[in-house]
């Protein structure tokens, strides 16, 4: 449900100057629009978006700011023919920024007077559309930025959905809570997929800086409109992602395995530890092509799977990356997708399957220890030479019998409404 702490000790961020938290402040000010400026005369080589839907705690609380800064800092780097834009939404509206090359305060290209629902599919679709139109490119990066809580069923959907991302808390919202104190609104990740594709955009890469979104589940749905996601499958540190490297190192590099491994690099490196202190990290970026190859190979073997027949396999000890607690509204273990099918396949079967799912992992890292919560005290452990560092729903009877207490539902019921479970064929379990 919360794409990062909001207890952590530290707000943000690396050794930032007193001039570029300035201009981080600049972006939060309400100031008229602009026009573009300094735009290229042909296309770009690739525009990157950042869609930071944050009217909600993470922008009340500063992250936003920070890690706009960051971008100015990184925006030093960008070559003639790559574009930087940043939608943000907050609850001083809604707004896009272009980032300058020479590292000046960013401009602001348009802006919405009123109440903007960032986590309404509608509002993705023109915000990209129009950055499409403003700034031509060969091709385009996407990074959704939000509190998320991965493939499970949002708590307040805009439309019906099954699938969340973000939160809108709306006018008089507070923190996380809209007015009438129903957590903020969330965006279904198949309606994502239908704005991307109704924007007319050729995405190279999604990445989620967000929690829980590492997921095959939201990978596929996702398949038909990027060719790579890059998402964690843990709930990320408050920090997120260090902007500043990612314009440098990975947003616009010709390989989007590099976004991953700039994440992970930024979070192991000690000397971060005044951002990301211990909290460890689990991140990967997953090739779309190669999905629907691992739909049908799995879709093969789960009928000798341990799942078979309805069976409540037993999971104890399979490595996950979510805490199941009532602290968190009972949301699923979020196993690994290459250790659960080791449990439940035999041999042979998962030898086929591990082929074909690492076929789809560009690249991933998993640190030995993770945060996980709800306390502080609360860690989970990895073996980073088995874990994929991409998670997976495993159907059990303790969704169902919890359901209630459940703050997405029956969990085994939503799961048979996603693409992944009719594609990749999991009723043949009986599941």
């Amino acid at each position: 449900m919360t794409r990062k702490p909001y207890t952590r000790p530290t707000l943000h961020r690396r050794l930032l100057t007193p001039a570029l938290a300035a201009m981080g402040a600049l972006l939060l000010a309400a100031c008229a629009a602009d026009d573009a400026p300094d735009a290229p005369t042909g296309p770009a080589r690739r525009t990157v978006v950042v869609y930071a839907a944050a009217q909600n705690t993470l922008g009340r609380d500063g992250y936003l700011r920070a890690d706009s800064a960051e971008m100015v800092e990184g925006a030093r780097s960008l070559k003639s023919d790559e574009q930087l834009l940043l939608f943000a939404d907050d609850a001083t509206g809604a707004r896009i920024y272009r980032f300058r090359r020479d590292g000046g305060a960013p401009e602001r290209v348009w802006s919405r007077a009123g109440e903007t629902c960032s986590t309404d599919p509608a509002t993705l679709a023109e915000v990209l559309a129009w950055c499409a139109t403003a700034y031509p490119a060969d091709e385009y990066g996407l990074v959704m930025w939000s509190h998320a809580s991965g493939w499970v069923p949002s708590t307040n959907p805009p439309t019906g959905t099954t699938l969340s991302f973000g939160i809108d808390t709306g006018e008089g919202g507070r923190g996380d809570m809209t007015a009438d104190g129903r957590l903020g609104v969330q965006m279904d990740i198949d309606d994502i997929a239908r704005a991307i594709e109704a924007a007319g955009v050729k995405l190279r890469y999604v990445l989620f800086d967000a929690c829980l979104m590492g997921g095959v589940e939201t990978a596929y749905a996702l398949r038909g409109v990027t060719d790579y996601v890059i998402g964690a499958p843990i709930s990320t540190p408050a920090a997120g992602a260090d902007y500043a490297h990612q314009v440098r190192e990975g947003l616009f590099s010709q390989d989007p395995a590099d976004i991953a491994r700039t994440y992970y690099a930024d979070v192991t490196d000690p000397a971060n530890a005044a951002d990301y202190a211990d909290f460890g990290i689990a991140v990967a970026a997953v090739r779309t092509a190669a999905l629907d190859e691992l739909a049908a190979v799995t879709a093969d073997v789960l009928p000798r799977s341990a799942l078979a027949g309805r069976a409540d396999a037993d999971m104890e000890g399979v490595q996950q990356y979510a805490n199941y607690a009532s602290a968190f509204g009972y949301r699923p273990h979020a196993y690994d997708a290459s250790e659960a099918m080791r449990r439940l396949l035999p041999a042979a079967d998962f030898a086929r399957y591990q082929a074909a799912l690492l076929a789809a992992i560009a690249w991933q890292g998993v640190t030995e220890r993770f945060y996980v919560g709800p306390t502080w005290r609360d860690y989970l452990t990895a073996d980073p030479s088995l874990a994929c560092g991409v998670s997976m729903f495993v159907p059990r009877q303790i969704y169902t019998d919890n359901a209630a207490s459940c703050a997405h539902g029956d969990l085994n019921e939503a799961f048979r409404r996603t693409a992944w479970y009719s594609d990749a064929g999991w009723a043949a379990t009986g599941w």
